[in-house]
């Protein structure tokens, strides 16, 4: 009894799993997981993310050239004829001399002076870092940008796919009904064919939605970090193509200033990147001192003979000339000018982006609000014109261009639509607030 009783509660779980299922497969995708599945799986995340971790150990390595250096040296020789691989200490303690001879030892080399080279490359380090992470950054806004335009050029390809075959369905009965006119000597040829016509171009239409739709889903799910090679199947969208919420006063009050942007302060770094730069070619024509010392053993074999020996001082290096740090200064300075020149290029770029995106976003929304006039006007001339042609009274013709405008007006509204999400990403883009998609 106890056994019946545990069956028909699995069974009973069985069930209900079953049904609820469904239901979950159907929710579809979400615009703000497909933005959060991006963030967490794109490859280009992760390569950006690399590259901040690889300017971390890049400044370490720097850093650490400031400390001393300790090797071990370990040298074997053998000579066709003997050689004083000890010098002579004195009259008294000559020189050893061997035509096979080692030595095994310890260096200590300390960096005292190196022209200021070690504290810029330092710095170099610390900013090369920080031009990684704007690095992250733009990648970030970037793949925000192409997700919610992608996930959005989906949506109003789904739309209008379902649009034409509503109109396929709507011509293929008017075919039906023509072709049976005909018979009966109610119209004549050329409206049949008209209708023919009109049905092979919509069926063309619609292949291209088909062809777009696939193009667009694989460049989605490119983007979530998924194969994007055909097989995968059609993704299934859970939002709808709408007019987003205009930005609240406490949104527009937090827009960043343009000076803010990534690409701006990637700039400003590029300039100081080659004043470093500059600086530590200038280096190079400064002396450099370094302190060292050393233990070493040395060996002879013919005869055997041993001697530990330390030693310590200082070194100095002073450069005369060298052709080359002419022309690696002259261009070190002619790219720090660039990098300036670069700075006033992406300023005024970043300003008209602004610009750009504010006027996009106003003239958007006024074509909507045309089309939007438009198509209740086709939805009624269609509507005349059908009841005309029933009636007697309307040709073939007419109704067919007022369906066609029909059809025109439905996707002019839904690219107007999907213009002015396209508009308010780039405006939220060009002000960095994109992070209110990701709320």
């Amino acid at each position: 009894m106890k056994t019946d009783r545990i069956t028909r509660t699995i069974a009973f779980f069985l069930i209900v799993l079953s049904l609820a299922l469904p239901a979950f497969a159907d929710e579809g995708l979400t615009l703000k997981y497909a933005l959060s599945q991006a963030l967490e799986r794109n490859p280009l995340m992760a390569e950006a993310r690399l590259g901040v971790d690889a300017s971390e150990e890049g400044i370490s390595s720097s850093q650490g050239k400031h400390w001393p250096k300790l090797s071990l040296n370990l040298d074997y020789n053998q000579r066709q004829d003997p050689v004083p691989y000890i010098p002579a200490q004195s009259t008294t303690i000559p020189a050893r001399f061997s035509d096979e001879y080692a030595s095994l030892g310890l260096l200590l080399a300390l960096p005292l002076y190196q022209g200021g080279q070690t504290v810029a490359n330092v710095k170099l380090s610390t900013v090369r870092r920080d031009l990684q992470q704007l690095s992250l950054a733009q990648s970030r806004n970037e793949l925000i940008a192409n997700t919610i335009n992608s996930y959005n050029k989906l949506l109003q390809l789904q739309n209008l796919k379902a649009a034409s075959d509503a109109t396929l369905k709507a011509l293929e009965t008017q075919l039906t009904n023509s072709r049976l006119l005909f018979d009966v000597g109610r119209i004549a040829r050329v409206d049949l064919l008209k209708v023919e016509v009109q049905l092979a171009n919509e069926r063309q239409r619609a292949l291209s939605f088909d062809e777009a739709i696939a193009t667009t889903g694989a460049t989605l799910r490119f983007l979530m970090g998924d194969n994007p090679s055909p097989g995968g199947g059609q993704l299934r969208l859970a939002d709808s193509l709408s007019m987003p919420k205009e930005a609240t006063a406490a949104e527009i009050g937090a827009v960043k200033p343009w000076s803010s942007r990534p690409e701006y302060q990637v700039a400003m770094l590029g300039v100081k990147e080659s004043e470093l730069s500059r600086t530590i070619t200038f280096g190079k024509f400064l002396p450099t001192v370094n302190a060292v010392a050393g233990y070493s053993d040395q060996f002879g074999f013919t005869p055997s003979h041993s001697e530990t020996i330390w030693y310590f001082g200082l070194q100095a290096t002073v450069p005369l000339f060298e052709r080359s740090l002419y022309a690696d200064f002259r261009r070190d300075t002619i790219l720090q000018e660039k990098s300036a020149a670069r700075q006033r290029v992406v300023e005024q770029q970043l300003r008209l982006d602004l610009t750009v995106a504010d006027a996009a976003l106003r003239e958007s929304a006024n074509r909507i609000i045309s089309a939007r006039q438009a198509i209740e006007q086709a939805h009624e001339s269609f509507r005349i014109e059908q009841e005309k042609y029933g009636a007697g009274a309307g040709t073939m013709s007419d109704m067919l261009l007022a369906q066609s405008a029909d059809m025109t007006a439905e996707a002019n509204l839904s690219q107007a639509i999907y213009d002015y999400n396209a508009a308010q990403v780039a405006w939220r883009r060009a002000n960095g607030t994109l992070e209110e998609y990701l709320k």
